[in-house]
């Protein structure tokens, strides 16, 4: 009987530890002037890979679903200026191209995708910005975005990726 109990613990141990997402769900949200402003993403680890996540793990180049598993999701109640380009109210699947000095920031309109099926809805962009990364000199392990300051802000190991929003007039 104990060896039961012992092994009906260590097989409970192992499926809990085998169905947590090493890259949970998580969501932010906040305002920019009066506009709700809310991202549904998965937050990667950077477990050991610093300096090795930009242009190493995700090429420089390449489009990444800014996040993981499903594609992340912004949605806006209202309309925004994104970068001095307007956008309409809704909810949008968030791309990125990361280059060392310069990023691409794609809204896609098709907003029920597996994030890496970019390819296959690419002709529903429906925006795309550029935005300058910055260098942080501490270590963000869990990916996370931020609305603060007008700004969305993805933050990842030792960057940030500021997208300036406002409110459309």
């Amino acid at each position: 009987m104990k060896t039961l109990n012992y092994l009906s613990l260590f097989l409970l141990a192992f499926l809990l530890s085998y169905c947590t997402s090493q890259s949970p769900e998580e969501n932010a949200d906040g305002i920019i002037e009066d506009v709700h402003v809310k991202v549904n993403y998965h937050s990667p680890r950077v477990k050991g890979r610093e300096g090795k996540v930009w242009g190493d793990m995700l090429p420089y180049g390449e489009v990444w679903r800014a996040g993981a598993n499903e594609a992340t999701l912004v949605i806006f109640d209202k309309p925004v200026i994104v970068e001095g380009k307007p956008l309409d109210k809704g909810t949008y699947s968030l791309f990125m191209i990361p280059e060392e000095d310069n990023w691409t920031v794609i809204f896609n309109s098709k907003a029920d995708l597996w994030g890496t099926e970019y390819e296959s809805v690419k002709d529903q962009n429906v925006l795309e910005v550029s935005v300058q990364p910055r260098k942080n000199n501490e270590l963000r392990e869990d990916l996370n975005y931020e609305v603060a300051e007008n700004e969305l802000r993805l933050n990842w190991e030792y960057l940030t990726i500021p997208i300036g929003i406002s409110a459309a007039k």
